[in-house]
């Protein structure tokens, strides 16, 4: 830490003790922070390779202009697809290789450092701070040093694109002020920048895995409604494409942060570059996230059969359900899959919605006043651990947390359960189930349960799989199938504990995944058997 940087970190603190009429508590870095200003020392010992210039308002900015990107047909890697996996929270990509057989090779793309617990994974964050843009881990770090409030974090990228959103009008979408002082970008510019930050993470960890950056893409998308998917899709070939020009204009800058003067430059040049002058042949077909999610699943469907699969994604941001016929006719090349339209379906209620909650019920048994100083400090901390937390007290059965404020909290995963908004979360996901696996039923008493996405573990999804579900008249059985295969078990070992992040992403890359047909809008019904009567004519 250099004196720059402490004096971000005091600033910050005198504004929160005089917005306080109470004592105020200092962070470890606050200390710091202090010791150096005041002599006692010159670097902060506990990150004593930190760079003695490192304030990014001092630092001079890159000069930066946009590279044409020209990729002809011959130069894609033959047999390989990458699938990028553009997550609300967090986003993850991978590459197979068509080698022959059964079996493709499967080749994992670390994009993060581990700082967020897994390599696989990168944060889907922006943060903007004085000049610069940070991307990525990047963005949470900084976002972290100077403790800014919860608000100008841009942790919702993915929120632009899901639902019933027209991706076409994001350029019509100004950032809130709080995340974009300045009020230079809409939400199709931050959407761009971090897709470049994706895509420059990706094609580095291409090339330190041996394989060129030319690689055909598929990117997933969320449900779609049918009427916007079309032109949904058209849209986000064009942002992939050109992140894929800006990632390979400045690939240093978009691997973690970028003078926001250049960024505003690069997508003012970028505006007037034609679709036939982007590398658009690099992005391949879009596949929808449950089908890419669940295709280790659909895959098992047994020969000369259609079967029904209810495919549930809970990931952080959303949880997304849709229903499925897969038929296995070995005529064809690749196996066939008809989404039922009536059983789709997605809210914006998952992982982070139990993370907000685990926050309240730790606060709320401190006893600390939700107003005062200390329990926004003690909030501002605990969010940054409240998923580690969580996935402890599910793991576990119960959690112990200390807060700023010395207190220790004790949490029973029971006590949790009970909890007012851990209830409402379950109804919401149990309806949601419900209405989905009833629509894609039909005339049958039982389809196959697929779990996906960071959720696929909590007890809400065990008590779906043992109890079924009723929608109105009709009760509907589960028989809960693994999304990863067995077949991969085998033969990947090492990637059972992550599945449930990069299902998306590695199904999204497979070579024989399931073939899209056209939507069907209801369930299969068996229709009456026909009999023949003698008629009499005189």
């Amino acid at each position: 830490m250099n004196t720059e940087r402490a004096r971000d970190l005091l600033a910050n603190l005198l504004e929160r003790a005089r917005s306080s009429g109470e004592k105020v508590f200092l962070t470890s870095r606050e200390v710091s922070a202090l010791a150096i200003l005041l002599g006692e020392e010159t670097a902060n010992p506990a990150h004593p390779s930190e760079p003695r210039v490192d304030d990014a308002s001092r630092l001079p900015i890159a000069s930066v202009a946009l590279t044409p990107v020209q990729v002809t047909e011959a130069e894609i890697a033959p047999k390989a697809m990458l699938c990028l996996d553009f997550g609300t929270s967090f986003s993850k990509a991978f590459v197979s290789v068509d080698i022959g057989g059964d079996e493709p090779e499967l080749i994992d793309l670390p994009l993060g450092d581990a700082s967020t617990g897994a390599k696989l994974t990168t944060p889907s964050e922006l943060f903007i701070d004085g000049d610069w843009i940070y991307l990525g881990v990047d963005a949470r770090r900084r976002w972290d040093d100077i403790q800014a409030p919860t608000e100008r974090l841009v942790d919702s990228i993915k929120q632009f694109i899901t639902l019933n959103m027209d991706v076409s009008t994001l350029g019509q979408r100004a950032m809130p002020p709080a995340q974009d002082p300045r009020q230079q970008f809409s939400q199709r510019d931050i959407l761009v920048l971090y897709l470049a930050h994706l895509t420059a993470l990706t094609e580095r960890a291409a090339k330190e895995k041996g394989l060129t950056p030319n690689l055909r893409r598929r990117f997933t998308h969320p449900a779609w409604k049918d009427e916007t998917r079309e032109h949904n899709e058209r849209e986000m070939r064009r942002l992939m494409a050109e992140a894929v020009v800006l990632a390979r204009s400045a690939p240093a800058e978009f691997t973690t942060k970028i003078a926001y003067a250049s960024a505003r430059r690069l997508l003012d040049q970028l505006s007037s570059v034609g679709s036939d002058k982007l590398p658009s042949v690099l992005i391949g077909e879009p596949v929808r996230e449950a089908t890419a999610a669940g295709a280790g699943a659909l895959l098992t469907t047994r020969e000369g059969k259609r079967e029904a699969y209810l495919v549930l994604d809970i990931g952080a941001g959303t949880t997304d359900v849709a229903g499925f016929y897969c038929v296995n006719n070995p005529n064809n090349d690749r196996m066939r899959v008809f989404e039922v339209s009536s059983a789709a379906d997605a809210k914006n209620v998952a992982g982070n919605t139990l993370d907000n909650a685990l926050q309240r019920f730790v606060l709320d048994r401190s006893g600390l006043s939700l107003d005062s100083a200390e329990a926004r400090l003690a909030g501002h901390a605990l969010r940054r651990q409240v998923r580690n937390y969580k996935e402890q007290l599910f793991r576990t059965g119960k959690l112990i947390v200390e807060l700023t404020t010395d207190q220790l909290v004790e949490v029973n995963l029971d006590e949790f359960l009970s909890y007012g908004p851990v209830m409402q979360f379950n109804k919401l996901i149990t309806e949601m189930v419900a209405r989905s696996a009833a629509a894609l039923a039909g005339d049958l008493g039982r389809v196959k349960l697929v779990a996906t996405g960071g959720g696929a573990t909590l007890p809400i999804v065990r008590q779906l799989g043992e109890d079924g579900v009723r929608h109105g008249s009709k009760q509907v059985v589960f028989s809960v199938v693994d999304a990863m295969s067995n077949d991969l078990r085998e033969t990947h070992p090492d990637l059972i504990d992550p599945y449930p992040q990069i299902a998306v992403a590695l199904g999204g890359s497979l070579p024989n995944l399931p073939e899209q047909r056209s939507s069907i809008p209801t369930g299969i019904s068996t229709p009456p058997k026909l009999t023949l009567s003698p008629i009499y004519k005189s």
